[in-house]
């Protein structure tokens, strides 16, 4: 009996690695065709902002790119994973309409790029991270994992900084707050309401406290 258990165990071990080598050569193929893109993109920040925090955050990108690329294309040569070598249609747009814009369009419209490549490629690592039993490739995941995180980081500063700076921040009203009461219009068929029994009302409703 223990002797029939230990065989389930280790087929069913051997199992799960089989099923992970799959992902894992997935997962090095999306990295490798999406980093042919986040490259080009770095390089057109970093020529084409015009903003010297977006500029440097560019080139930041474009450094780290450069090193990533070339630890996944040894992975990728150490596995026998054939990887892409041209950019997918869909980046190469993306890339082509953000070329098209220029001063501070462009950098905020590269800040909120940023921001989205660099949440995808967490979102990647994370899952690979969770189910990859390949050694290599978890150290591999483990160590630019931390680099897309500083990338993600860096992106939503500037985006804070300057992109929601541009809209007003509308915060929640505090316990204790009034609703201002609005007259209808003269001639309309709305019904009137004295003002403390609307103001009453709405503080019921939405649970804040009436003035005595």
């Amino acid at each position: 009996m223990l002797k029939a258990t230990i065989v389930v165990a280790f087929l069913m071990l051997a199992g799960f690695e089989a099923m992970g080598a799959p992902f894992d050569e997935l997962f090095v193929r999306y990295e490798a065709q999406g980093s042919i893109y986040e490259l080009a993109f770095a390089q057109l920040g970093q020529s084409r902002a015009t903003r010297p925090e977006v500029r440097a955050y560019a080139a930041t990108l474009v450094n780290d790119h450069e090193a990533y690329n070339g630890a996944l294309r040894d992975l990728a040569e150490s596995k026998g994973i054939a990887v892409p070598s041209g950019m997918a249609t869909n980046d190469k747009k993306r890339l082509d309409r953000l070329a098209g814009m220029r001063g501070g369009a462009f950098d905020s419209a590269f800040v909120r790029e940023a921001v989205r490549i660099n949440g995808e490629d967490i979102r990647a690592f994370r899952r690979e991270a969770s189910r990859t039993a390949d050694p290599d490739i978890r150290s591999f995941v483990t160590r630019f994992l931390e680099v897309d995180e500083k990338h993600e980081a860096g992106a939503r500063a500037l985006s804070e900084r300057h992109v929601g700076s541009r809209m007003p921040l509308i915060r929640p009203p505090r316990t204790g707050d009034t609703m201002p009461i609005i007259a209808p219009p003269d001639g309309s068929a709305m019904p009137g309401h004295s003002a403390t029994n609307t103001r009453t009302k709405v503080a019921i409703l939405a649970g804040w406290r009436t003035p005595a």
